[in-house]
């Protein structure tokens, strides 16, 4: 791994105490910005005038500081800067004697009013550089997080800020770690899984699934939508989290669900990274936007492809300037 067990837990907090500091201020409607220091007694009038005026000022500062949502944001705010990040998400279905490849592709692209998810096919064809032609997925096979970093890249005209890649494996061992995890299922589906052996039901409404549970759902392709349908269930998964998980009383889990997936996961991201990006999820948790390259099915020598549609392509790219 790239980071210790040190660096993401003062990540979580130091995004704990902004944003406990955060809560104070939209709760009481004000903060002050520079200490109070001990000052001589004020005559009544000159105290009066100065209330006054005080009083005002935050009338005004609040006013400003209105959401769209009727919260109030920090009365102090320095000088906007415009923030578009990207982080590429990868979960890497490592099987026996196969070389890992990139079965979940998300660009997380964080900008100062919202958050941008999107999916890229696993199936997408692509020309890898020195290569040739194969699906999106095996850039990781072939040249590791480099390769398929620089491929989404080309595809999008854009820049990847950081990564963050994932084993399957840590799915499974964070949601038992916190005890289970909720998710909305669409419909009824029965899950089979020969290489581990596993066979269950999934009933249809809200409920609550173990690890591998989880993961076999979140891997399940058997709906007749293929990759697309498994798409469809990853961006459900991340809506179910983020109203479930995105909670100042739940940020406490985090080092115990980090603690279970440390050893599958790796990243370039350093303890100020993660607390700035969560810091960002965290504010804008209620303007996260969902996108996924649109495309077709084909079969290419007896290999099915997902063929992009170009307007698609262009329409991300307008997302992502």
């Amino acid at each position: 791994m790239t980071i210790h067990i040190k660096k993401p837990i003062r990540a979580v907090i130091i995004a704990l105490f902004i944003m406990l500091i955060a809560c104070s201020c939209n709760s009481t409607g004000k903060i002050n910005a520079n200490a109070i220091e001990p000052k001589a007694p004020e005559s009544k009038k000159v105290k009066e005038i100065k209330e006054a005026k005080e009083s005002k000022e935050d009338k005004e500062i609040i006013k400003e500081n209105k959401s769209a949502q009727g919260e109030i944001d920090f009365p102090f705010k320095p000088t906007p800067s415009q923030i578009n990040k990207n982080i590429l998400i990868l979960g890497i279905d490592a099987r026996k004697n196969e070389p890992a490849r990139a079965d979940t592709i998300i660009l997380v692209n964080i900008r100062n009013d919202k958050v941008n998810f999107i999916s890229i096919p696993r199936d997408t064809l692509i020309k890898l550089k020195g290569k040739g032609t194969h699906k999106i997925n095996a850039s990781y096979a072939f040249g590791g997080i480099g390769l398929c970093k620089s491929t989404i890249e080309d595809l999008l005209d854009t820049k990847i800020d950081n990564y963050l890649v994932f084993n399957f494996k840590a799915i499974q061992k964070g949601v038992d770690a916190l005890g289970g995890f909720t998710v909305t299922i669409p419909q009824t589906i029965k899950i089979r899984d020969r290489e581990l052996n596993k066979c269950f039901t999934l009933k249809k409404g809200s409920i609550k699934l173990n690890g591998i549970q989880t993961l076999e759902y979140l891997r399940y392709r058997s709906d007749g939508k293929g990759d697309i349908g498994r798409v469809y269930r990853q961006q459900e998964f991340i809506k179910d989290l983020q109203s479930s998980f995105l909670k100042l009383e739940n940020v406490p889990l985090i080092p115990k669900a980090y603690l279970a997936i440390r050893d599958d996961i790796k990243t370039d991201m350093d303890a100020s990274d993660m607390a700035s990006y969560f810091i960002s999820g965290y504010k804008l948790r209620n303007n996260f936007e969902y996108h996924t390259l649109k495309g077709y099915s084909k079969f290419i020598d007896k290999v099915s492809y997902y063929i992009l549609y170009q307007s698609s392509i262009k329409s991300i790219k307008d997302v992502l300037k």
